[in-house]
This record gives C-alpha cells, sequence and structure tokens, in this order.
C-alpha cells in the first residue's frame, strides 16, 4: 500500500531537494511570496533526510511559492562546511532573495517551541522586504493540543512512554511551552512522562519509569524535535551509563521517528504558514 509518505516521495527528485536546501541562485522567481523555512540544522546524515521530507511535502502543499532552507546554528553550518556541504544562515537567505528581487517571504520556523533560536528570526534585517513569521510548533494552546492528538498513534498503553524535549538550561522562561506540553499530556495519560535533555522539565521523571519498567513494562521514547539526531542517537539510545535507555533499564525500549515525519506535526506548520501569508495581505 502507498502511503502518504511514500507518495509524496515520489512527486520530488532528490536533485529538486538539493537545490532548495543550497537556495541556488538563478533559480525563477515568483510574484508569490518565498516561503523559507528555517530550521536549527544537524550535521547527522539519517537526521538531514528529515528535513529532504519535510521539502517535499511542503513543494506538494505550495506548489506556486519559491522553497528556501537556512539554518539557525552557526556551528552546525560550520560543522557541515568541512564536510563540503553548504548551507545558508537566515541573512544569507536573505541577501539572495534581494539579489533575486524577491521582496516578500514567510519565515516558517521549524522549531519547538518559541525559544532562544526563533526570536532570533524575527531579529534579521529584512529592511526593504515585506515579512511575517510563522509561529514555532507549541506556541498557542490550540498547537499543544493538535501536537498532542499527533503524536497519539504512539502512545501505547501497555508500555511506558518518555517524551523527549530539548529544554533550554541558559532562560528558563523559554521553557514555559514545552512545561504547558507536559501538564496536558501527563494530564491526560498516565504513562506518558515528559522529560527534556536540558532545563525543565528535565531528566527526574526517569526514575519513577524505572520503577515501572522493573514491573516488566517496555519503553517508547518520542522525539518531540524535528529530527532525531545526536541527543536522541547518543543521549537518548546510546550505550553509555547515563543514557535513557540505560537509565530506565526497560526490557525493551524503542524510538519512535522524529517530528519532522509526522504528517499532522507538518500540517501544524502548515497551518502556521497559511496564517503568516495571510498577514503578508492584510
Amino acid at each position: 500500500m502507498i502511503t502518504r509518505r511514500h507518495a509524496i516521495f515520489l512527486t520530488i527528485t532528490m536533485a529538486m531537494i538539493s537545490t532548495a536546501m543550497t537556495a541556488c541562485e538563478g533559480q525563477d522567481t515568483t510574484t508569490q511570496p518565498a516561503i523559507v523555512l528555517v530550521a536549527f540544522g544537524t550535521s547527522v546524515p539519517e537526521a538531514r533526510r528529515t528535513f529532504d521530507y519535510i521539502d517535499a511535502a511542503a513543494r506538494v502543499r505550495y506548489p506556486d511559492h519559491d522553497i528556501r532552507w537556512a539554518f539557525t546554528s552557526e556551528f552546525i553550518r560550520k560543522k557541515l562546511a568541512k564536510q563540503g556541504i553548504h548551507t545558508m544562515s537566515l541573512d544569507d537567505v536573505i541577501a539572495t532573495l534581494r539579489t533575486e528581487g524577491i521582496d516578500s517571504a514567510v519565515f516558517q520556523s521549524l522549531h519547538i517551541a518559541p525559544g532562544q533560536e526563533y526570536r532570533e528570526i524575527s531579529a534579521v534585517d529584512t529592511t526593504g522586504m515585506t515579512i511575517a513569521v510563522g509561529d514555532a510548533l507549541l506556541t498557542s494552546d490550540q498547537d499543544i493540543a493538535d501536537t498532542i492528538s499527533a503524536i497519539e498513534p504512539h502512545i501505547n498503553s501497555e508500555a511506558e512512554v518518555v517524551v523527549v524535549a530539548h529544554g533550554n538550561e541558559h532562560h528558563p522562561e523559554l521553557n514555559a511551552q514545552i512545561l504547558g506540553f507536559a501538564a496536558a499530556i501527563e494530564a491526560e495519560y498516565t504513562n506518558v512522562s515528559v522529560c527534556s535533555v536540558e532545563g525543565q522539565p528535565g531528566s527526574d521523571r526517569l526514575a519513577q519509569v524505572r520503577l515501572r519498567t522493573a514491573e516488566g513494562r517496555p519503553v517508547i521514547f518520542i522525539p518531540l524535535m524535528i529530527v532525531a539526531g545526536d541527543h536522541i542517537i547518543n543521549d537518548v539510545m546510546g550505550n553509555e551509563p547515563d543514557s535513557w535507555r540505560v537509565r530506565v533499564n526497560a526490557p525493551d525500549a524503542a524510538c519512535t521517528p522524529s517530528l519532522g515525519y509526522n504528517d499532522a506535526i507538518l500540517d501544524i506548520y502548515f497551518r502556521h504558514i497559511d496564517h503568516a501569508m495571510d498577514q503578508l495581505t492584510d
């Protein structure tokens, strides 16, 4: 059976994706606003394929719009450059758009919460351009409810479920939406715990999960992250004594795909793009 995911992949070639990720100059301009997908970035090859999937889905949803990409992490961009992989900052993309005569765009954040990286999107110089910024995933109460609905298929009542957030240890106030999400989903599901790699809510609840896995219950980790990069591969599913998988000591532990592969999550981001598009025409 051909799933929606497979159908989307069949609609676009890898050459088109490569062009989008590098934002090649000389691309035909359009009268429609450009859509710039803004992500933190990742240097993990397997995780980078998630961006290919998102790119393909965006091109199906917005066939008349020019799709560009920007990575907000300078560290990731430099690391990729050493590997011969060219990526752009948001400033780079803006400069390219100006060169090509495109003066209207939606900057769509692919961040989970409206935190530090998200705030930097609005701080870039867009003088002379008409810009709207699409919300991060967990911006409103409706977003939180929709995100819970999107990951519900992965919540198995026979297992302990740990939702893995990133969190921010330097700016505690930026964890508010993650904590709101945690309160909402933990109130609805008694077998779900939300933990974070950094900042709040932290990983203390893994001790409670370990007590229940001692009864033979398996554990399912659900990344509250667009890509399953180093944090998931090593901090959560690694073999070191301090990895979450080892800490919970479950007889069976599995990790679901990252949110970037979840079509219902992408629909939330696309709704944010649609809203930002409306702001451009108001």
